[in-house]
């Protein structure tokens, strides 16, 4: 059992005790200067289009607007970590909903707000493509990395025991972190930038910004001291909001916040990666695994981001922790007018991960074996069956000796019993009982990493 009683002599130190008190200041706690200019953007009202004309004539009239700028205004407008493609400010082509396609400077929130809605933009919509499926079937790939490929793949469907052949979707998921994307810029004498943000990357935040603005790096800092959250919804996408901030306080010279609402958040910036994945699996009356063949196609969005990664990744962990001899993995980003999906917790892992145990629990239930058995079968060993499909020898490996002694330590057998005994007499309430390993790798998909 464990100790639940709360020791109340623990001794907290100072960073925790804020935290816990409500004391820590975040961007948005840090106090506004008198001169401070409240910054916002204006996003497209469709998915996919062209930008003809923005009309803020009136907007500039409203009392408290200091200025609106637009992509002519940035020195460099394209960005991206992997590749450059996407710009801060939208020029010609709108490729998703909510896109920012011009920039807001006001002495108010209220000022802020009334300028949005007087800003006439012109837009000649097109169609828009929004489901992975059709990304899929038109062709639409942002990325497609060379496949993995080992031993003989068709040769093991065309002569196993068994073939199992599916489809397995993916749903996305949104990082939800407390602290919404967020950015103080404050301009300094020689036309120098510091930075605060909330960002995972305040490197590529100082070069966004410094090549937004058409100057050297050491004149611009980035300084991060906490987030309210991030899970990978800001490794990337919180340094086009921070030159967004950047560049009105190098125009106004003034200091300038961009904080978003939840709601502009959750519309403007992109998700953990959907997937669909076509497979096949070869495999024997004993559950033992022969071949796999994957297409797994990743909703990237609009943009490339970081998908090309994330799909490797996904395509590193398609194994799971099982050794199968033949494999044949491929891979495609898909473009779609979404916000471009980035890096969430796992980064292609989980997705990858979920396949193989989908199809284990798939395998169990047609050879109405105890998935537990099938996977204790399959697990990577320590002298034989230990090289992975790209290559890897699974080193240190203490699999076997865990799934024995954890079947053994937890009477996985007779709980096993108990709950499926449970489960035939109850009629609403259901039990489940799983033993899962995991494998996951910590390079980024980089050798020197």
């Amino acid at each position: 059992m464990l100790n639940t009683k709360l020791n109340v002599n623990i001794k907290l130190n100072d960073l925790s005790k804020t935290h816990i008190t409500g004391e820590s200041v975040f961007i948005d706690d840090i106090a506004t200067l008198q001169n401070e200019v409240h910054v916002g953007y204006v996003g497209s009202s469709v998915a996919h289009g062209f930008l003809k004309k923005i009309d803020f004539t009136d907007a500039l009239k409203i009392s408290g607007v200091l200025a609106i700028y637009t992509a002519k205004d940035i020195h460099h407008n394209l960005w991206g970590t992997i590749v450059k493609d996407q710009p801060i400010l939208v020029e010609n082509e709108i490729n998703y909903f909510d896109e920012p396609m011009c920039i807001i400077a006001a002495e108010t929130k209220e000022a802020l707000r009334l300028a949005r809605n007087k800003i006439k933009i012109k837009i000649d919509e097109k169609k828009s493509v929004l489901n992975l499926q059709t990304a899929i079937d038109e062709k639409m790939f942002l990325h497609a990395p060379a496949p993995f490929k080992s031993g003989d793949i068709e040769l093991a469907l065309n002569t196993s025991d068994h073939k199992l052949s599916g489809v397995f979707e993916i749903g996305g998921q949104e990082h939800f972190y407390l602290e919404s994307q967020a950015s103080i810029a404050y301009p300094d004498d020689s036309s120098q930038i510091k930075i605060i943000s909330s960002s995972q990357h305040p490197t590529e935040t100082q070069h966004l910004v410094a090549e937004a603005l058409g100057l050297p790096l050491h004149h611009v800092v980035c300084e991060v001291k906490r987030m309210g959250g991030a899970f990978g919804g800001k490794e990337s996408q919180a340094a086009p909001f921070a030159a967004m901030a950047a560049l009105v306080a190098h125009k106004l010279k003034r200091p300038a916040r961009i904080v978003l609402s939840k709601d502009d958040d959750m519309a403007v910036t992109g998700k953990r990666h959907p997937f669909k994945v076509f497979y096949d699996v070869a495999y024997t009356s004993d559950g033992i695994l022969k071949g796999l063949k994957l297409k797994l196609y990743a909703d990237g969005g609009a943009y490339t981001d970081l998908s090309p990664s994330i799909l490797d990744r996904a395509m590193f962990h398609s194994d799971g922790s099982y050794f199968i001899e033949n494999t044949l993995i491929e891979g495609w980003v898909c473009k779609t007018h979404t916000a471009s999906n980035t890096a969430f917790r796992g980064f292609g892992g989980p997705q990858g991960n979920l396949v193989i145990e989908n199809i284990i629990e798939d395998i169990a239930y047609i050879l109405k074996k105890d998935a537990a058995d099938i996977r204790k079968l399959n697990c990577y060993q320590k002298t034989k069956n230990n090289v992975t499909h790209y290559g890897q020898i699974v080193e240190n490996n203490l699999l076997p000796d865990l799934f024995t002694e954890i079947l053994k330590t937890s009477d996985y057998k007779n709980r096993r019993l108990e709950i499926s005994e449970f489960n035939k007499n109850s009629k609403y309430q259901k039990k489940g009982l799983a033993l899962t390993a995991c494998k996951f790798g910590i390079s980024f998909t980089a050798k020197f990493l």
